[in-house]
């Protein structure tokens, strides 16, 4: 009989330790652990989720903006700048969230709402700067103006992409068409548009040629064939020199924008991490 007692003991002992073992797993504390995990990993989106979950039993502006950033990372900016928004004005967290969620609406082309952030907040200046260097607000005239949020290291970068903005490498197409009238060929490498030249040139004088031999030689039909392609490869030679310097200031004004957006990422949006993963 005691054998039995003391049996059922060790099993009411066992079960009890079993259910505070699991109570503990499905502690806040435990669960903040996993969220942080999941983060770390990068496995945002059930980051975020986890984070909710444990939103819901304990309010928190560190949950807030943990939530924000998992949907920053995953690329949710609209949830992300609802999170941001939520941490309090008191916060110690409260600057990096405002700064956090201005970036948000920079990548979601919200510059109106860039526009009216603080300039306190130097991130937010930065990125307002460079709105109107992607074209979506006006430039500023003043250079010194235009740089003095910029970090020393920082100006340089600024300076350049404000001066390729500003005068940008351009060619002319009332240039380029002259040149091709004079020269066939030569708008187009004006236009560094080489292979296109050579042909150009190579192919209206072929024609011309052709054509000059064949009325020399009486040949009536073929001198007035020939020369009708010389005047068609030679009249889509000056068109063609105009498109190619469409072409041309187009990829200048890509190539500038391409630049700035990797340094952008680059800079992470002047925006610092918050890192908490070890």
């Amino acid at each position: 009989m005691k054998n039995i007692l003391y049996l059922i003991f060790i099993l009411l002992l066992f079960q009890n330790y079993s259910y505070t073992q699991e109570t503990d797993l499905y502690s806040l504390g435990n669960r903040r652990l996993f969220a942080d995990f999941l983060y770390c990993q990068k496995d945002y989106l059930r980051a975020a989720d986890e984070y909710k979950e444990i939103l819901r039993l304990s309010d928190s502006d560190t949950l807030h903006l943990k939530i924000g950033l998992s949907y920053l990372k995953s690329g949710s900016l609209d949830s992300a700048s609802v999170y941001f928004g939520h941490v309090k004005i008191n916060s110690l967290l409260y600057d990096y969230s405002r700064q956090a969620y201005y970036k948000c609406q920079f990548l979601l082309n919200h510059f109106d709402i860039v526009e009216l952030g603080p300039y306190y907040y130097n991130p937010v200046d930065k990125l307002y700067k460079f709105s109107s260097l992607l074209g979506y607000k006006e430039l500023p005239v003043n250079k010194e103006k235009f740089l003095r949020p910029f970090e020393a290291d920082e100006r340089r970068a600024a300076f350049d992409f404000y001066d390729r903005k500003l005068n940008p490498p351009y060619k002319n197409e009332l240039t380029a068409a002259v040149l091709a009238a004079l020269i066939p060929g030569a708008g187009k490498i004006y236009t560094q548009n080489y292979t296109d030249g050579i042909f150009a040139f190579l192919a209206t004088g072929l024609m011309s040629y052709i054509s000059y031999t064949d009325f020399n030689a009486h040949h009536q039909f073929r001198g007035w064939l020939f020369a009708g392609l010389a005047s068609f490869f030679y009249g889509g030679n000056i068109y063609g020199s105009i498109a190619s310097v469409q072409i041309y200031n187009a990829g200048i004004n890509f190539k500038l924008n391409s630049d700035m957006k990797f340094y952008l990422e680059d800079k992470n949006y002047f925006v610092p991490d918050y890192e908490f993963c070890k």
